[in-house]
Protein backbone atom coordinates (compact mmCIF):
# COMPACT_ATOMS: atom_id res chain seq x y z
CA UNK A 1 0.00 0.00 0.00
CA UNK A 2 1.44 3.14 -0.87
CA UNK A 3 1.66 5.91 2.16
CA UNK A 4 0.47 9.40 0.88
CA UNK A 5 2.06 11.71 3.54
CA UNK A 6 0.01 14.89 2.62
CA UNK A 7 -3.62 12.85 3.89
CA UNK A 8 -1.54 11.82 7.05
CA UNK A 9 -1.02 15.53 7.87
CA UNK A 10 -4.43 16.26 7.74
CA UNK A 11 -5.47 13.25 10.07
CA UNK A 12 -7.21 13.98 13.63
CA UNK A 13 -4.11 12.87 15.36
CA UNK A 14 -1.70 14.72 13.46
CA UNK A 15 -3.85 18.05 13.80
CA UNK A 16 -4.49 17.65 17.49
CA UNK A 17 -0.94 17.07 18.32
CA UNK A 18 -0.01 19.94 15.99
CA UNK A 19 -1.93 21.86 18.36
CA UNK A 20 -0.56 20.67 21.27
CA UNK A 21 3.27 21.06 20.41
CA UNK A 22 2.52 24.66 19.98
CA UNK A 23 0.85 25.30 23.15
CA UNK A 24 3.36 23.82 24.49
CA UNK A 25 6.18 25.87 22.47
CA UNK A 26 3.74 29.21 23.35
CA UNK A 27 3.61 28.48 27.17
CA UNK A 28 7.52 27.47 27.13
CA UNK A 29 8.22 30.75 25.21
CA UNK A 30 5.86 32.75 27.44
CA UNK A 31 7.69 31.66 30.55
CA UNK A 32 10.81 32.49 29.16
CA UNK A 33 9.77 36.60 28.55
CA UNK A 34 8.47 36.25 31.71
CA UNK A 35 11.44 35.14 33.47
CA UNK A 36 13.70 37.56 31.67
CA UNK A 37 11.10 40.21 32.38
CA UNK A 38 11.01 39.38 36.40
CA UNK A 39 15.11 39.18 35.99
CA UNK A 40 15.04 42.80 34.20
CA UNK A 41 13.00 44.50 36.80
CA UNK A 42 13.52 41.97 39.60
CA UNK A 43 10.52 42.69 41.91
CA UNK A 44 9.87 41.55 45.29
CA UNK A 45 7.33 40.37 47.32
CA UNK A 46 7.81 40.17 50.95
CA UNK A 47 5.00 37.52 51.68
CA UNK A 48 6.08 37.10 56.00
CA UNK A 49 2.86 37.42 58.21
CA UNK A 50 4.40 40.55 60.20
CA UNK A 51 6.30 42.09 56.86
CA UNK A 52 9.73 41.59 58.04
CA UNK A 53 11.59 42.88 54.30
CA UNK A 54 8.83 45.42 53.54
CA UNK A 55 9.38 49.26 54.43
CA UNK A 56 6.39 51.09 56.02
CA UNK A 57 4.72 53.86 54.82
CA UNK A 58 6.35 56.36 57.36
CA UNK A 59 9.85 55.01 56.04
CA UNK A 60 9.14 55.70 52.56
CA UNK A 61 7.90 59.26 53.64
CA UNK A 62 11.41 59.73 54.87
CA UNK A 63 13.24 58.17 52.01
CA UNK A 64 10.83 60.69 49.66
CA UNK A 65 11.88 63.91 51.07
CA UNK A 66 15.71 62.89 51.32
CA UNK A 67 17.67 65.05 48.72
CA UNK A 68 21.38 65.01 50.46
CA UNK A 69 22.86 62.29 49.96
CA UNK A 70 23.15 58.87 52.55
CA UNK A 71 25.62 56.14 52.33
CA UNK A 72 25.38 53.01 54.29
CA UNK A 73 28.32 50.68 54.94
CA UNK A 74 28.17 47.34 55.75
CA UNK A 75 30.92 44.98 57.69
CA UNK A 76 31.12 42.12 56.50
CA UNK A 77 33.41 40.11 54.39
CA UNK A 78 31.96 39.08 50.29
CA UNK A 79 29.88 36.20 50.78
CA UNK A 80 29.16 36.69 54.59
CA UNK A 81 26.20 39.16 54.47
CA UNK A 82 23.51 39.14 56.75
CA UNK A 83 20.75 38.04 54.39
CA UNK A 84 18.36 39.56 56.38
CA UNK A 85 19.95 43.00 56.72
CA UNK A 86 20.92 42.91 52.91
CA UNK A 87 17.53 42.66 52.11
CA UNK A 88 16.39 45.42 53.75
CA UNK A 89 19.10 47.30 52.63
CA UNK A 90 17.99 46.57 48.84
CA UNK A 91 15.02 48.08 49.58
CA UNK A 92 16.17 51.32 50.40
CA UNK A 93 18.35 51.71 48.26
CA UNK A 94 15.60 50.80 45.25
CA UNK A 95 13.51 53.48 46.87
CA UNK A 96 16.19 56.45 46.81
CA UNK A 97 18.69 57.14 44.64
CA UNK A 98 20.95 59.44 47.18
CA UNK A 99 21.45 56.21 49.53
CA UNK A 100 24.50 54.09 48.37
CA UNK A 101 25.56 51.13 50.19
CA UNK A 102 28.76 49.42 49.97
CA UNK A 103 30.10 46.07 51.96
CA UNK A 104 33.34 46.57 53.96
CA UNK A 105 36.00 43.82 55.04
CA UNK A 106 36.65 45.05 58.53
CA UNK A 107 39.60 42.76 58.51
CA UNK A 108 41.20 44.33 55.35
CA UNK A 109 40.26 48.13 56.11
CA UNK A 110 40.90 48.79 59.58
CA UNK A 111 42.18 52.25 58.70
CA UNK A 112 38.93 53.09 56.84
CA UNK A 113 36.74 52.62 60.09
CA UNK A 114 38.66 54.07 62.09
CA UNK A 115 37.00 57.21 62.22
CA UNK A 116 33.66 55.45 63.18
CA UNK A 117 35.26 53.94 65.94
CA UNK A 118 34.53 56.53 68.44
CA UNK A 119 35.60 54.55 71.52
CA UNK A 120 38.30 52.60 70.29
CA UNK A 121 37.10 49.17 70.86
CA UNK A 122 36.39 48.11 67.41
CA UNK A 123 33.52 47.27 65.26
CA UNK A 124 32.08 43.68 65.14
CA UNK A 125 31.03 41.89 61.64
CA UNK A 126 27.69 42.61 60.55
CA UNK A 127 27.79 46.27 61.94
CA UNK A 128 26.15 48.92 59.49
CA UNK A 129 27.55 52.43 59.38
CA UNK A 130 25.12 55.47 58.16
CA UNK A 131 26.40 58.33 57.03
CA UNK A 132 25.09 61.80 55.95
CA UNK A 133 25.78 65.47 55.79
CA UNK A 134 25.28 65.71 59.29
CA UNK A 135 27.12 63.04 61.03
CA UNK A 136 26.96 59.38 61.04
CA UNK A 137 25.09 56.35 63.31
CA UNK A 138 26.90 52.89 64.14
CA UNK A 139 24.36 50.32 64.63
CA UNK A 140 26.18 46.90 65.64
CA UNK A 141 24.01 44.27 64.47
CA UNK A 142 22.73 43.40 68.08
CA UNK A 143 20.96 45.78 67.92
CA UNK A 144 19.05 45.25 65.03
CA UNK A 145 17.14 42.71 67.30
CA UNK A 146 14.75 42.72 69.87
CA UNK A 147 16.04 40.38 72.20
CA UNK A 148 13.77 38.94 75.42
CA UNK A 149 16.50 38.63 78.16
CA UNK A 150 13.73 37.42 80.85
CA UNK A 151 15.52 34.18 81.22
CA UNK A 152 19.18 35.36 81.26
CA UNK A 153 20.26 31.66 80.58
CA UNK A 154 18.00 31.01 77.18
CA UNK A 155 17.26 34.82 75.55
CA UNK A 156 15.60 34.79 72.52
CA UNK A 157 15.19 36.78 69.83
CA UNK A 158 11.44 38.21 69.32
CA UNK A 159 11.69 40.84 66.31
CA UNK A 160 13.66 42.51 63.56
CA UNK A 161 14.83 46.38 64.24
CA UNK A 162 16.49 46.82 60.76
CA UNK A 163 13.76 49.44 59.71
CA UNK A 164 13.76 51.30 62.75
CA UNK A 165 17.49 51.29 63.34
CA UNK A 166 18.20 52.24 59.55
CA UNK A 167 15.53 54.87 59.49
CA UNK A 168 16.52 56.51 62.53
CA UNK A 169 20.11 56.77 61.75
CA UNK A 170 18.96 58.72 58.17
CA UNK A 171 17.44 60.58 60.15
CA UNK A 172 19.82 61.67 62.08
CA UNK A 173 22.44 61.76 59.77
CA UNK A 174 20.32 64.01 58.10
CA UNK A 175 19.84 66.49 60.75
CA UNK A 176 22.39 66.06 63.32
CA UNK A 177 19.66 67.16 66.02
CA UNK A 178 19.74 65.02 69.40
CA UNK A 179 16.76 66.07 71.53
CA UNK A 180 17.00 65.14 75.09
CA UNK A 181 14.22 63.68 77.12
CA UNK A 182 14.16 64.30 80.69
CA UNK A 183 12.77 61.44 83.26
CA UNK A 184 11.84 63.03 86.45
CA UNK A 185 12.76 61.45 89.50
CA UNK A 186 12.49 61.78 93.45
CA UNK A 187 8.90 60.45 93.83
CA UNK A 188 9.76 56.33 94.00
CA UNK A 189 9.78 56.47 90.57
CA UNK A 190 10.98 52.60 88.32
CA UNK A 191 13.62 54.36 86.44
CA UNK A 192 13.40 53.85 82.10
CA UNK A 193 16.79 52.25 82.86
CA UNK A 194 15.71 49.56 85.61
CA UNK A 195 13.24 48.55 82.69
CA UNK A 196 15.47 48.25 80.14
CA UNK A 197 13.95 51.49 78.17
CA UNK A 198 17.24 54.08 78.31
CA UNK A 199 18.97 52.43 75.12
CA UNK A 200 15.44 52.05 73.26
CA UNK A 201 15.04 55.71 73.46
CA UNK A 202 18.65 56.72 72.23
CA UNK A 203 18.34 53.99 69.81
CA UNK A 204 15.67 56.32 68.38
CA UNK A 205 18.13 59.37 68.07
CA UNK A 206 17.27 61.02 71.81
CA UNK A 207 19.29 61.38 74.91
CA UNK A 208 17.91 60.45 77.91
CA UNK A 209 18.53 62.25 81.43
CA UNK A 210 17.50 62.43 84.62
CA UNK A 211 15.83 65.51 85.99
CA UNK A 212 14.94 66.52 90.43
CA UNK A 213 13.32 69.42 90.26
CA UNK A 214 13.71 69.68 93.76
CA UNK A 215 16.80 70.47 92.85
CA UNK A 216 16.47 72.66 89.54
CA UNK A 217 14.53 74.10 87.05
CA UNK A 218 13.33 72.65 83.65
CA UNK A 219 16.18 73.03 81.51
CA UNK A 220 16.06 74.92 78.60
CA UNK A 221 17.08 72.69 76.41
CA UNK A 222 14.31 70.55 77.15
CA UNK A 223 12.36 68.64 74.45
CA UNK A 224 9.67 66.49 76.50
CA UNK A 225 9.68 65.73 80.22
CA UNK A 226 8.73 62.02 81.51
CA UNK A 227 6.93 61.03 85.07
CA UNK A 228 6.80 57.05 85.34
CA UNK A 229 4.61 55.44 88.00
CA UNK A 230 5.26 57.91 90.73
CA UNK A 231 4.69 56.14 94.05
CA UNK A 232 4.06 60.04 95.89
CA UNK A 233 2.71 63.20 95.04
CA UNK A 234 4.81 66.00 93.22
CA UNK A 235 5.94 68.74 95.39
CA UNK A 236 3.96 72.42 95.01
CA UNK A 237 6.78 73.72 93.34
CA UNK A 238 7.91 70.96 91.24
CA UNK A 239 4.26 70.75 90.26
CA UNK A 240 4.58 74.88 89.24
CA UNK A 241 7.67 74.37 87.00
CA UNK A 242 6.71 71.49 85.06
CA UNK A 243 3.34 73.87 84.31
CA UNK A 244 5.61 76.80 83.21
CA UNK A 245 7.02 74.83 81.36
CA UNK A 246 4.17 73.39 79.53
CA UNK A 247 2.73 76.54 79.31
CA UNK A 248 6.06 77.57 76.86
CA UNK A 249 4.61 74.73 74.03
CA UNK A 250 6.42 72.30 76.60
CA UNK A 251 5.62 68.44 76.52
CA UNK A 252 4.81 65.56 78.99
CA UNK A 253 4.26 62.15 78.87
CA UNK A 254 3.34 60.38 81.99
CA UNK A 255 1.92 57.11 82.98
CA UNK A 256 0.24 56.47 86.31
CA UNK A 257 -1.75 54.29 88.08
CA UNK A 258 -3.37 53.61 91.81
CA UNK A 259 -1.30 50.84 93.02
CA UNK A 260 0.77 53.19 95.09
CA UNK A 261 -2.52 53.79 97.43
CA UNK A 262 -1.60 57.60 97.83
CA UNK A 263 -3.41 60.60 96.83
CA UNK A 264 -1.15 62.98 94.44
CA UNK A 265 -3.56 66.32 94.98
CA UNK A 266 -0.42 68.68 93.22
CA UNK A 267 -0.13 66.14 90.25
CA UNK A 268 -4.15 66.05 90.08
CA UNK A 269 -3.96 69.47 89.95
CA UNK A 270 -1.48 70.27 87.35
CA UNK A 271 -3.31 67.72 85.24
CA UNK A 272 -6.77 69.53 85.88
CA UNK A 273 -5.05 72.68 84.11
CA UNK A 274 -5.21 71.06 80.94
CA UNK A 275 -8.83 69.20 81.10
CA UNK A 276 -7.64 65.98 82.34
CA UNK A 277 -8.08 63.34 85.44
CA UNK A 278 -6.92 60.24 86.24
CA UNK A 279 -9.79 57.90 88.32
CA UNK A 280 -8.91 56.52 90.87
CA UNK A 281 -9.93 52.54 90.55
CA UNK A 282 -8.80 49.28 88.70
CA UNK A 283 -10.28 48.43 85.10
CA UNK A 284 -11.93 45.64 84.98
CA UNK A 285 -12.77 43.74 81.10
CA UNK A 286 -15.91 41.39 81.57
CA UNK A 287 -15.50 40.88 77.29
CA UNK A 288 -13.12 37.51 76.86
CA UNK A 289 -12.18 39.51 73.36
CA UNK A 290 -10.65 41.97 74.95
CA UNK A 291 -9.09 39.91 77.57
CA UNK A 292 -6.16 38.01 78.25
CA UNK A 293 -6.55 35.51 80.80
CA UNK A 294 -7.69 37.83 83.46
CA UNK A 295 -10.24 40.43 83.78
CA UNK A 296 -7.11 42.64 85.01
CA UNK A 297 -4.94 42.02 82.02
CA UNK A 298 -6.81 44.04 79.05
CA UNK A 299 -6.42 44.08 75.37
CA UNK A 300 -7.41 47.64 74.90
CA UNK A 301 -9.32 49.06 72.24
CA UNK A 302 -7.48 51.62 70.17
CA UNK A 303 -9.11 54.58 68.66
CA UNK A 304 -7.77 56.26 66.04
CA UNK A 305 -4.96 58.29 66.58
CA UNK A 306 -1.26 59.17 65.30
CA UNK A 307 -0.24 57.08 68.43
CA UNK A 308 -2.17 54.07 67.64
CA UNK A 309 -2.01 54.22 63.88
CA UNK A 310 1.04 51.61 63.50
CA UNK A 311 -0.40 49.44 66.44
CA UNK A 312 -3.97 49.35 64.47
CA UNK A 313 -2.27 49.22 61.12
CA UNK A 314 -0.12 45.86 62.19
CA UNK A 315 -2.48 44.48 65.01
CA UNK A 316 0.61 44.50 67.50
CA UNK A 317 -0.04 43.08 70.27
CA UNK A 318 -0.79 44.99 73.78
CA UNK A 319 -2.07 44.21 77.12
CA UNK A 320 -2.59 47.07 80.03
CA UNK A 321 -2.39 45.50 83.75
CA UNK A 322 -4.52 46.86 86.70
CA UNK A 323 -5.07 49.99 85.04
CA UNK A 324 -6.91 52.68 85.88
CA UNK A 325 -9.30 55.38 84.15
CA UNK A 326 -8.81 58.63 82.36
CA UNK A 327 -11.53 61.18 82.41
CA UNK A 328 -11.63 64.51 80.18
CA UNK A 329 -13.04 67.56 82.28
CA UNK A 330 -16.07 69.40 80.96
CA UNK A 331 -14.49 72.55 82.80
CA UNK A 332 -11.82 73.58 80.31
CA UNK A 333 -9.37 75.77 78.89
CA UNK A 334 -11.48 76.35 75.13
CA UNK A 335 -7.91 75.68 73.74
CA UNK A 336 -6.96 72.75 74.99
CA UNK A 337 -7.86 69.79 72.63
CA UNK A 338 -8.31 66.48 74.71
CA UNK A 339 -8.70 63.15 72.50
CA UNK A 340 -8.83 59.09 73.75
CA UNK A 341 -6.80 56.77 72.04
CA UNK A 342 -7.16 53.86 75.00
CA UNK A 343 -10.36 52.37 76.53
CA UNK A 344 -12.17 48.79 77.03
CA UNK A 345 -15.08 47.33 75.56
CA UNK A 346 -18.51 48.75 76.34
CA UNK A 347 -18.46 45.49 79.00
CA UNK A 348 -15.51 47.03 80.99
CA UNK A 349 -16.01 49.07 83.94
CA UNK A 350 -14.29 50.44 86.77
CA UNK A 351 -13.92 49.14 90.13
CA UNK A 352 -13.56 52.42 92.75
CA UNK A 353 -14.10 49.49 95.94
CA UNK A 354 -10.73 48.29 95.55
CA UNK A 355 -10.84 46.22 98.38
CA UNK A 356 -13.82 44.48 97.62
CA UNK A 357 -12.98 41.10 95.23
CA UNK A 358 -16.48 40.69 93.97
CA UNK A 359 -16.73 38.60 90.90
CA UNK A 360 -20.09 40.50 90.42
CA UNK A 361 -20.41 44.28 89.46
CA UNK A 362 -21.19 46.87 92.49
CA UNK A 363 -23.52 50.11 92.55
CA UNK A 364 -20.02 52.10 93.16
CA UNK A 365 -18.69 50.48 89.53
CA UNK A 366 -17.84 53.02 87.37
CA UNK A 367 -20.23 51.18 83.58
CA UNK A 368 -17.64 51.66 80.46
CA UNK A 369 -15.84 52.07 78.21
CA UNK A 370 -13.60 53.23 80.66
CA UNK A 371 -10.44 55.14 78.80
CA UNK A 372 -7.14 54.62 79.74
CA UNK A 373 -5.10 56.80 77.39
CA UNK A 374 -5.88 60.41 76.50
CA UNK A 375 -3.99 62.91 74.02
CA UNK A 376 -4.01 66.55 74.49
CA UNK A 377 -2.94 69.37 72.61
CA UNK A 378 -3.10 73.22 73.23
CA UNK A 379 -2.16 75.99 70.66
CA UNK A 380 -2.86 78.74 73.01
CA UNK A 381 0.75 79.61 74.10
CA UNK A 382 1.80 78.76 70.56
CA UNK A 383 3.11 81.83 68.29
CA UNK A 384 4.25 80.79 64.42
CA UNK A 385 6.45 77.94 64.34
CA UNK A 386 6.69 77.87 68.09
CA UNK A 387 5.85 73.93 69.29
CA UNK A 388 2.49 73.69 71.11
CA UNK A 389 1.71 72.35 74.59
CA UNK A 390 1.10 68.46 74.32
CA UNK A 391 0.49 65.53 76.86
CA UNK A 392 0.34 62.10 77.06
CA UNK A 393 -1.53 60.61 79.70
CA UNK A 394 -1.81 56.82 79.89
CA UNK A 395 -3.41 55.04 82.69
CA UNK A 396 -1.17 52.20 83.72
CA UNK A 397 2.08 52.64 85.50
CA UNK A 398 2.75 48.52 84.62
CA UNK A 399 3.05 49.82 81.66
CA UNK A 400 6.85 48.80 80.66
CA UNK A 401 7.52 46.56 83.46
CA UNK A 402 7.75 42.28 83.06
CA UNK A 403 4.04 40.74 84.14
CA UNK A 404 3.76 37.20 84.28
CA UNK A 405 4.43 35.63 81.51
CA UNK A 406 3.83 38.56 79.70
CA UNK A 407 7.27 40.11 79.87
CA UNK A 408 7.46 40.74 75.85
CA UNK A 409 4.12 42.21 74.69
CA UNK A 410 5.99 44.40 71.73
CA UNK A 411 2.99 47.26 72.05
CA UNK A 412 3.21 48.30 75.05
CA UNK A 413 6.80 49.28 74.33
CA UNK A 414 5.63 50.79 70.68
CA UNK A 415 2.86 52.83 72.72
CA UNK A 416 5.42 54.32 74.47
CA UNK A 417 7.65 55.54 72.00
CA UNK A 418 4.88 56.16 69.51
CA UNK A 419 3.20 58.57 72.62
CA UNK A 420 6.98 60.21 72.73
CA UNK A 421 7.10 60.26 69.02
CA UNK A 422 3.81 62.37 68.88
CA UNK A 423 5.14 64.59 71.64
CA UNK A 424 7.86 65.53 69.34
CA UNK A 425 5.92 65.92 66.62
CA UNK A 426 8.11 62.65 64.73
CA UNK A 427 5.51 61.46 62.74
CA UNK A 428 7.86 60.32 59.93
CA UNK A 429 8.89 57.19 62.82
CA UNK A 430 5.96 56.50 64.34
CA UNK A 431 4.87 53.80 62.40
CA UNK A 432 8.61 52.53 61.90
CA UNK A 433 8.15 49.51 64.30
CA UNK A 434 10.38 46.19 65.07
CA UNK A 435 8.87 43.34 62.85
CA UNK A 436 7.72 41.18 66.11
CA UNK A 437 8.14 37.62 65.41
CA UNK A 438 5.51 37.31 68.74
CA UNK A 439 2.70 34.82 68.00
CA UNK A 440 -0.54 36.33 69.68
CA UNK A 441 -2.98 34.17 71.04
CA UNK A 442 -6.11 33.99 68.71
CA UNK A 443 -9.40 34.94 70.85
CA UNK A 444 -12.40 32.83 69.82
CA UNK A 445 -15.54 33.48 71.34
CA UNK A 446 -19.05 30.96 71.38
CA UNK A 447 -20.07 32.36 68.20
CA UNK A 448 -16.79 31.71 66.57
CA UNK A 449 -16.81 28.15 67.83
CA UNK A 450 -20.48 27.66 66.59
CA UNK A 451 -19.88 28.95 63.30
CA UNK A 452 -16.59 27.50 62.82
CA UNK A 453 -18.05 24.01 63.69
CA UNK A 454 -20.96 24.36 61.28
CA UNK A 455 -17.64 24.72 58.14
CA UNK A 456 -15.92 22.07 59.36
CA UNK A 457 -18.23 19.29 60.51
CA UNK A 458 -21.08 20.06 58.46
CA UNK A 459 -20.81 22.19 55.10
CA UNK A 460 -17.30 20.98 53.93
CA UNK A 461 -18.39 17.44 54.44
CA UNK A 462 -21.67 18.29 52.75
CA UNK A 463 -20.05 19.71 49.69
CA UNK A 464 -17.35 16.97 49.56
CA UNK A 465 -20.71 14.46 49.66
CA UNK A 466 -22.36 16.64 47.10
CA UNK A 467 -19.64 16.74 44.66
CA UNK A 468 -19.20 13.26 44.64
CA UNK A 469 -22.58 12.50 44.27
CA UNK A 470 -23.11 14.32 41.17
CA UNK A 471 -19.80 13.00 39.56
CA UNK A 472 -21.06 9.59 40.19
CA UNK A 473 -24.36 10.48 38.42
CA UNK A 474 -22.99 11.99 35.68
CA UNK A 475 -20.71 8.84 35.01
CA UNK A 476 -23.26 6.18 35.47
CA UNK A 477 -25.29 7.88 32.89
CA UNK A 478 -21.64 7.69 30.14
Amino acid sequence: MKFDLSKSLHTKHIKYGGYAVLITIAVIAGLILINLLLGQFSPRFDLTENQLFSLSEQTRQVLDGLTSPISIFGLWAPGQEVTQVAEVIKFYTDANRNIHFEAIDPDRNPGLLTKYDKDKTGLSSGTLIVEGEKGFRVIPYIDMLDIDYSNPQSPRVTGFAVEKRITSAIVYAGTGVTPIIYEISGHQETSLSQLNMKETIEKENYTLLPLNLLRQDVPQDASALIINSPKSDLAPGEAEKILAYLEKGGRLLILSDMQSGQETPNLDDMLRSYGIRFDYGLAVETDQNYTAGTQYFIIPNLASHDITKSLIDKETPMILTFAQGLTALETRRRTVEVTPFLNTSGQGYLRTDTGNNSSYRLPSDISGPIVMGMAVKDPQYAMGQEPQTRIAAIACGSLLEQVGIFSQIPGNIELFMNSLFWLEERPDTVSVSSKSLFIFPMQINNMHIIVFGAIFVILIPLACFIAGFVTWLRRRHL
